[in-house]
């Protein structure tokens, strides 16, 4: 486990202690910043650059530094505008690691 996985695992483990109202701000944050490393994971798989995908998505390079930054929760469709260039698409996958909650 590196530093940035420990940090993540500590703010887990504090939310959890918190209650409910914490463990949902973690989920949301921590759902935020994959999105964001999956963008640059694919963006630099591909060599393309901010600019370059900006060109091809018709994003503006400054939403796509904020969407890489996590300070922006981009819409679905802007994420689809933003992985088509990259050879990839958005889709919905189950996650046997994620909690349910009752309704």
């Amino acid at each position: 486990m590196n530093d940035f996985d420990q940090l993540i695992h500590d703010i887990e483990t504090e939310a959890r202690a918190e209650g409910p109202q914490a463990v949902a701000e973690f989920d949301a944050f921590n759902e935020r910043f994959r999105m964001a490393a999956a963008l640059i994971e694919a963006r630099k798989s591909e060599g393309m650059t901010q600019k370059e995908l900006s060109l091809a998505s018709g994003v503006q390079q400054a939403d796509i530094s904020r969407i890489e930054r996590g300070e922006i929760e981009p819409r679905e469709t802007t994420l689809a505008r933003l992985f088509a260039p990259l050879g990839r698409r958005i889709q919905v996958a189950k996650d046997p690691g994620l909690r349910h909650h009752a309704a």
